[in-house]
């Protein structure tokens, strides 16, 4: 009960955040919109926090950007991708949506990243983490942005941690049966072997994982004798793990990727579990950086939730985090492109105005996580990582206080 209750103070405090249009300049006027593509159904909590570090972060500009009001449209697509194949479309032909900011899943963006590209539709992902989606291969425009994890950097971080603790002898990896965790093995794989390890034992894990599943799954873990875990999956699937795991291989250590944080994981884990498994989860450094005093941070968060004494009080805080410093990037790209012509044109015009100046940024813009110098460039095959804001040296671990709450892994 008191997690719902502060997921629906979230909800709240992003209601709360919206600005109206005053009546004579709604009548006379459409604002720029940007569209929120999430999972508002079953990731309550991760969405409603980027819809949260998106309105504080457009609040402290009284909702306007290069000269001109904005709103923002929550568009839920109740984790299927076909319904956000329809906000695409939506933004296509839609004469005022500026930009569409990603939510959680990975799956919208990888299934129809052509057909973004192809539209010249302006994507911004604040979570969304599956390597391949800002990378769109030979010849193609690249029109989605990323100011999250990237797994093609996560996967060696993880492999990494694991191969630091003596104790890790024997890692095991599991791994959702999905795009994103087939495409995360090879980069896993490959930094344990450079690491003089390899990966004993990999599973993947059915997205309709039940319990019984889930003890198979571990029975085969604890044949193995696997010592160190690491672990993609989904809150709900990764809870069924731990908990099954935690029968068969009790002092097992797990390192897990963010996605867990979707919702629900600490509900369905109990923290002795959680503590016995030394469990460790990914996360951007935010943590960190409020441990280390950032200004940014108090200020956003005394703007969004005067009543939270830090960034743990903040439901999926990673989502607030990151949708806060992207639209800060948005922002001053915004009235970077407004010094050129293509902002005085049509919507497709200013979306191509954006881009170009989401990828030649002139000033540093400073943000939760770091100071933003040219974050963004053009892309190329040969610079993968032109649309990455973020890289491995932004990631962090954190762990699960008794209260459900993260804090940095120091």
């Amino acid at each position: 009960m008191l997690r719902l209750a502060r997921i629906w103070r979230l909800v709240l405090a992003a209601s709360l955040l919206t600005q109206p249009l005053p009546a004579q300049a709604a009548a006379s006027m459409s604002p720029l919109v940007l569209y929120l593509d999430g999972d508002f159904s079953k990731n309550e909590a991760a969405s409603a926090s980027i819809e949260l570090g998106i309105r504080t972060a457009l609040a402290e500009v009284d909702y306007r950007i290069g000269g001109m009001e904005v709103a923002v449209q929550r568009m839920d697509h109740r984790g299927n991708v076909r319904r956000s194949h329809r906000h695409f479309q939506n933004m296509v032909e839609s004469e005022t949506a500026l930009a569409l900011f990603g939510g959680m899943a990975s799956p919208p963006y990888l299934t129809h990243q052509a057909f973004i590209n192809e539209n010249r539709l302006l994507v911004l992902l604040t979570w969304a983490a599956a390597g391949p989606i800002t990378r769109p291969g030979p010849d193609r425009e690249n029109w989605i942005f990323r100011l999250s994890v990237d797994d093609t950097k996560s996967g060696p971080f993880l492999a990494n941690a694991a191969a630091d603790q003596p104790a890790c002898q024997k890692i095991s990896l599991l791994l959702l049966d999905t795009g994103w965790g087939h495409a995360s093995r090879p980069a896993l794989e490959k930094a344990l072997v450079a690491r003089g390890k390899d990966a004993g034992l990999v599973l993947f894990l059915p997205s309709n994982l039940g319990e019984a599943g889930a003890g198979m799954l571990a029975d085969t873990l604890a044949k193995a004798a696997a010592d160190c875990i690491i672990m993609l999956a989904s809150a709900k699937t990764g809870a069924l793990m731990v908990n099954a795991v935690h029968k068969r291989l009790p002092k097992v250590r797990i390192f897990s990727h963010w996605g867990i944080m979707g919702g629900g994981f600490v509900d369905r884990v109990p923290h002795d579990i959680r503590t016995a498994h030394h469990l460790a989860v990914l996360q951007t450094c935010g943590l960190r950086q409020e441990r280390q005093g950032n200004p940014h941070l108090r200020r956003a968060l005394s703007l969004a939730l005067p009543e939270a004494e830090g960034l743990a009080d903040v439901p999926a805080p990673t989502g607030f985090v990151h949708g806060y410093d992207m639209t800060r990037l948005m922002i001053a790209a915004a009235d970077q492109a407004a010094r050129t012509p293509q902002w005085s044109g049509d919507i497709k015009d200013k979306r191509l105005a954006l881009h170009g100046a989401l990828e030649r940024l002139e000033q540093t813009v400073p943000g939760i996580l770091k100071s933003y110098a040219s974050p963004f460039s053009p892309y190329t095959e040969d610079q993968p990582d032109a649309h990455e804001a973020l890289n491995g040296s932004d990631l962090c671990l954190a762990r699960f206080t008794d209260n459900g709450q993260l804090e940095d892994l120091r």
